[in-house]
């Protein structure tokens, strides 16, 4: 049709001179969108997306712009300006990779890696379909993404499939098969395992428990393969049932018979979880809240001699121990909740749930997140991971200012992994932080030994002998201290 001609022709523009589309539909419609900081800091304010995002980045890296979905803009005849209308998270990349000092904080050392593996000339301009109004994009726009949409993506059983025909085809060569279909390894690793899982459905052992109904069923696509993620993953039901996962293959350590038998009993349940007469609802709603309740209506599943399960095999002396450590936590937490948490220090965690980390650092967010978790009895693992999360924090900040060369430059050529945090704080503090804010007056403390909170009191967690300043009020103190320094070198935000 003549009206959609443009569609078939491509014309070079230029990536930095491409408008984002402010009214996009995922964005946050409250937040203002102004520079691409706050158009990045909306597109992965949730994790899935922000997973999404990052893929994007690295395949746009690694194998370079692949013009296969036209990037469709059209012309603001107000301002003869091109805005994007398709294709906005390309081009937001794209003008990242190109200008790296302009990503949030939270990624910018990740963006900077990535713009080094690709030619900043090579995405200079892309080709795009210029419309004649947005009102021409909009049956694309709603062909790529309305759900009343033509098109149709595999179902995620589907997807799988494909994947295992990959595996098969190219004879099990991994790496080749990730790269095909555009998958890391682990994400290879964990689709075959549930795949292996799901064709135990298939064993004769468990067909002969099934009706002809039934069979139909497991052999089809209809059963949400969801289902058996949520279930399988679980670690109750991998310690209770025997399953040992190694990298694609699964692994049972329990009799076999037996763990078909139960594996047999849960298929049924499954496949008649809509039924209005069932006993049971088996759906991954009712794995997370009513594991106990699905596991009591199916056979146990036993360990060859004796029947022995895992559990057996703790003493009975640890099991109560641990139950009792257990249990004393949970208490805790039921009554820390009942009081104002925000730099309470008799809260029962470094980190309150409130407060939020956003980075690339897989040790940072690891260690804040057991922060959050772990429970003050485990004090000495407390102070002295503190010390690591201000050293890694300072790190960070380091390569997000991209000013490692002039630190080194500074401490005789010095690699930057063996200037000692005392000097990387002198430098925050004459070169990068201004005088008087919170964030300078915290680092100002944290270099005169006789404060109670500083760098001598953090080193002797990991360095000394002394076992003082290691109860749970000091060490909450101490994180409430630093929080105005990680607020202005990381990208937290606190309650």
């Amino acid at each position: 049709m003549a009206e959609y001609d443009w569609l078939e022709k491509r014309t070079p523009r230029a990536v930095d001179q491409l408008r984002l589309w402010a009214d996009n539909p995922r964005l946050d419609p409250v937040e203002n969108h102004v520079s691409l900081v706050d158009y990045v800091s909306d597109l992965i304010a949730e994790n899935a997306e922000k997973e999404s995002f990052l893929k994007l980045i690295d395949s746009i890296a690694t194998d370079g712009y692949i013009p296969a979905d036209p990037v469709v803009v059209w012309k603001n005849e107000a301002n003869n300006k091109y805005y994007v209308a398709e294709g906005n998270r390309r081009a937001l990349i794209l003008k990242l990779l190109r200008n790296p000092d302009k990503a949030p904080k939270s990624i910018r050392p990740y963006i900077r890696r990535k713009s080094e593996l690709i030619d900043r000339k090579d995405i200079e301009k892309i080709k795009v379909c210029i419309a004649p109004s947005f009102e021409a994009c909009e049956w694309y726009i709603n062909q790529r993404h309305s759900s009343s949409s033509i098109q149709r993506r595999w179902s995620r059983l589907q997807q799988q499939r494909w994947i295992a025909e990959l595996y098969d085809k190219y004879n099990g060569n991994i790496n080749l098969v990730a790269s095909k279909a555009r998958l890391r390894k682990s994400e290879l690793d964990y689709t075959l395992r549930i795949l292996h899982i799901r064709d135990l459905a298939l064993n004769p052992i468990v067909l002969k428990s099934l009706t002809p109904e039934e069979q139909d069923s497991v052999k089809s696509h209809r059963i949400p393969i969801t289902i058996f993620e949520r279930w399988f993953v679980n670690p109750v039901i991998k310690e209770k049932w025997g399953i040992e996962f190694d990298e694609d293959v699964v692994n049972i350590t329990s009799n076999e018979d037996s763990f078909l038998n139960a594996y047999a009993a849960w298929i049924k349940l499954v496949v008649h979880r809509d039924d209005y007469d069932v006993k049971v609802k088996v759906n991954t709603r009712s794995i997370d809240i009513n594991l106990d309740g699905i596991l009591a209506c199916l056979p146990e599943v036993s360990f060859g001699v004796g029947d022995i399960t895992p559990d057996d095999k703790k003493p009975a002396s640890d099991n109560k121990q641990q139950k009792s450590a257990d249990e004393a936590d949970a208490q805790d937490s039921k009554e820390i909740n009942k009081r104002p948490i925000n730099k309470n220090p008799d809260r029962n965690n470094l980190v309150v749930d409130t407060c939020q980390l956003k980075t690339q650092n897989y040790k940072l967010d690891a260690i804040f997140r057991e922060f959050k978790i772990i429970p003050f009895r485990y004090r000495n693992c407390v102070a002295a991971s503190l010390r690591v999360f201000l050293d890694l924090a300072v790190r960070e900040y380091i390569a997000s200012e991209n000013c490692e060369e002039d630190m080194r430059k500074k401490y005789n050529n010095m690699d930057i992994q063996y200037i000692v945090l005392q000097k990387k704080l002198e430098y925050l503090k004459k070169n990068k932080l201004t005088a008087k804010t919170s964030a300078y007056k915290v680092v100002d403390k944290l270099l005169n030994p006789s404060n109670h909170y500083s760098l001598d009191t953090l080193n002797n967690y990991i360095h000394g002998s002394d076992t003082h300043h290691t109860e749970k009020r000091f060490l909450n103190g101490f994180w409430d201290f630093l929080v105005p320094l990680f607020e202005e070198i990381i990208d937290i935000k606190a309650p």
